[in-house]
């Protein structure tokens, strides 16, 4: 009798451990597949940015419709939006249902400076390349313990331009200028020389 009582205590023993361990074994899981799901939405997102960014930089330098100034940094959420067959940039933030799972994302656009060896740094104030900007896209979902982020620096791959030939000197105003509007930003060092609606540098 007491053999057969010590055989039940212990396949109970086995069985409780075995049933902790798949528990334990399918939480992980669990937060494994969310981390997953997590880690698509953000590279969907940086991939979205990248489109935007090779059809018109100035859309990502100065978000959400490429008007300079913009505001930027870690506490100014954008997320980016299927419109008419393209992505857009928009104030805010996202949200994803993925197996009854709502998941929550949003990025954030920060300049960056070069340091004296020409790397890529956090942005100082001086020495700023406005060919580069740091993307952090944030994802947090219920049950997550901590926000998942994942960071990229987007680069510039391409340049806009435009022709203009009625270059006159009543013309000058403040720029920069991305589209003709027929004023134009002046410097003083060096010189814009104007002669007969074209412009020069003078060296």
């Amino acid at each position: 009798m007491a053999e057969i009582l010590i055989a039940v205590v212990m396949a109970g023993v086995v069985i409780g451990g075995v049933a902790s361990t798949i528990g334990t074994s399918l939480i992980a899981s669990k937060k494994s597949k969310q981390v997953a799901t997590a880690t698509a939405l953000a590279q969907q997102d940086l991939e979205a940015l990248r489109t935007i960014g090779e059809s018109s930089w100035l859309t990502v330098y100065c978000p959400p419709s490429g008007s300079c100034p913009a505001s930027k940094g870690a506490s100014v959420n954008y997320q980016v939006v299927l419109s008419d067959g393209s992505w857009q940039i928009q104030s805010g933030v996202s949200t994803t249902s993925i197996d009854d799972l709502v998941f929550t994302h949003y990025f954030y656009i920060e300049n960056v400076s070069r340091d004296a060896e020409g790397n890529i740094a956090a942005y100082t104030g001086e020495n700023e390349d406005p060919s580069v900007q740091k993307i952090t896209v944030v994802i947090s979902w219920p049950g997550g313990s901590d926000d998942f982020s994942m960071a990229e620096y987007l680069m510039r791959t391409t340049s806009a331009y435009f022709k203009d030939y009625g270059w006159v000197s009543d013309n000058i105003g403040a720029g920069p200028y991305t589209v003709s509007s027929g004023t134009y930003a002046a410097t003083s060092d060096p010189v814009i020389i104007i002669e007969n609606g074209a412009i020069k540098v003078g060296i």
